[in-house]
């Protein structure tokens, strides 16, 4: 039994589906340290299994939050000191967005017009740092419908002082033809170096490639995932569908998926805190070990 306090953070990280991927990993980080607080001292071992189990679940898409919640138990389980561990991780998470964003600069394209969606920390911190040398003519944002996202991130950029404009979803694939490259964020990058981002990118991507237009994904390495490849990930949970129709005629269908796989042919680059990598080197860092597969 995990305490309340984790229990509560567990509920908020399940039901929070407009923050970005580094921030609900940062939230899982916040349940742990609760988990360490409440706990006795040493930290038991079957309270540690069921936190690391517990936590991802509630976000299953979000690579950085299995991936912070494994190396906590892992390293805790091999001896090492709770808090120490727990701000080890806490800092890895929270200075890579810059050194992301300084990686991109070494690739991004000067005097840019460059089409986006959703709301991703890492995106947003790349844009800001290439508008600060001159380097952004133009950003458009496809609202991330049904939550509308996108929003948020046009807010941040406006505020930013970033020339932004807001369009519908289905405009976005179409404006490659007339930008520089596609920049998109991710929650996950699998294994065969495809990745899971929010719905709608996929068309993005393919749009980016029918217009000989470069697809960068912007992300820390805490999201690679080796566990998955675009075949076995195990896909995104079933939504409301009321959230796309409130009050439907009887009888109408609908399904609502917020994320999808976006398969490797489409990304150019994949920049993060330790560099920029394209998927083939990707599918290299991550392949099993010899007798793993």
């Amino acid at each position: 039994m995990l305490p309340p306090s984790v229990e509560e953070i567990i509920e908020t990280i399940d039901s929070d589906h407009t923050s970005g991927a580094a921030r609900i990993a940062g939230m899982g980080l916040k349940a742990i340290e609760h988990l360490v607080k409440d706990s006795p001292s040493p930290l038991p071992a079957d309270r540690l299994r069921e936190a690391a189990r517990r936590i991802p679940e509630a976000q299953r898409t979000n690579a950085a939050l299995y991936n912070v919640t494994q190396l906590f138990a892992r390293l805790v389980s091999e001896g090492h000191d709770p808090w120490a561990v727990l701000q080890q991780l806490r800092t890895e998470l929270e200075s890579a967005r810059e050194s992301v964003a300084r990686n991109f600069l070494k690739i991004a394209p000067d005097r840019a017009r460059v089409v986006t969606l959703t709301f991703s920390a890492n995106v947003l911190t790349c844009l800001q740092r290439a508008h600060e040398q001159g380097r952004i003519e133009h950003v458009t944002v496809m609202e991330s419908r049904p939550l509308f996202e996108g929003r948020f991130l046009l807010i941040a950029l406006s505020e930013a002082g970033v020339p932004a404009t807001l369009v519908p979803d289905a405009m976005g694939p179409g404006l490659m033809a007339e930008a520089t490259c596609a920049l998109v964020g991710a929650d996950t990058v699998l294994r065969d170096g495809a990745f899971v981002n929010k719905t709608g990118t996929y068309a993005l991507g393919l749009a980016a490639s029918d217009h000989r237009k470069p697809l960068y994904v912007a992300c820390e390495t805490l999201k690679f995932d080796a566990r998955y490849d675009s075949g076995s990930w195990p896909g995104a949970p079933e939504m409301n569908p009321r959230e796309i129709w409130e009050n439907p005629p009887e009888r109408i269908a609908m399904r609502n998926r917020y994320f999808e796989v976006i398969p490797a042919r489409l990304v150019t680059m994949v920049t993060t805190e330790r560099g920029s990598y394209a998927p083939d080197t990707i599918r290299t860092m991550l392949a099993p070990a010899k007798g793993q597969e």
